[in-house]
């Protein structure tokens, strides 16, 4: 009976992520998630992955233009997007990152394997 409670308290303690993605990127490539911020929320980006893989994350404001972003090669938009950050994850392995949103509107999630192995990961925003 002490474990059901236990497990139910964490369970219920546990928010449900706003975003959440498994997904995998290919060696050396950028992908793009868009989201919706408050002003003034706290938002919390979790990035996992396997140990041998190095992914950076940046969320980028709603200046960047998505039309020009999607039309750069690998690499390039990924430096474009930086540009625009409001938050950014650039250290090897899990990245892990809290954004005060400083407006209300759209914004993008950047990944990008700046360690060129590709593989899988678990993106996840709360």
């Amino acid at each position: 009976m002490t474990i059901f409670f236990l497990i139910l308290i964490t369970s219920v303690s546990t928010p449900l992520p706003l975003l959440e993605a498994d997904d995998s990127i290919a060696r050396g490539a950028t992908a793009m998630y868009t989201i919706s911020l408050e002003e003034g929320l706290e938002y919390w980006v979790l990035l996992n992955f396997e140990g041998s893989m190095d992914l950076d994350i940046i969320i980028a404001s709603d200046e960047m233009d998505f039309d020009e972003f999607i039309q750069m090669p690998y690499f390039e938009d990924y430096m474009y997007a930086r540009n625009f950050a409001i938050a950014e994850g650039a250290t090897e392995g899990t990245e892990d990152l809290v954004l005060t949103a400083p407006y209300t509107g759209t914004a993008y999630i950047i990944i990008h394997d700046i360690g060129e192995t590709g593989g899988d990961y678990n993106l996840r925003l709360f």
